[in-house]
């Protein structure tokens, strides 16, 4: 975050705590995207319809290995972008 930004946060309420600054001047928005993208692909996968994520990690960590699918999961998705971009021949 840009101190620019920074300094229009400071209103009244929770913004003008330094945690909140901090946390904010550190945000990677990349990094936060790819989460939520892969705990929605988590939700539904799951089967899944009450709105309820709770448990959702450790449910598809039993199930699925969470860790190196969610690997495999970002490199599907560059795969799918490149080939999209036809930078990527397909595999007969």
């Amino acid at each position: 975050m840009t101190d620019d930004l920074a300094t229009r946060l400071k209103t009244a309420g929770a913004f003008d705590t330094p945690w909140l600054k901090e946390q904010l001047r550190n945000w990677d928005v990349t990094p936060e995207q790819k989460k939520a993208d892969f705990m929605e692909h988590m939700y539904k996968c799951s089967g899944r319809t009450n709105g309820l994520y709770t448990g959702l990690w450790q449910d598809f960590c039993i199930r699925e290995a969470g860790p190196i699918m969610r690997d495999q999961f970002f490199e599907m998705m560059e795969a799918v972008r490149l080939y999209e971009e036809d930078q990527l021949q397909a595999v007969s």
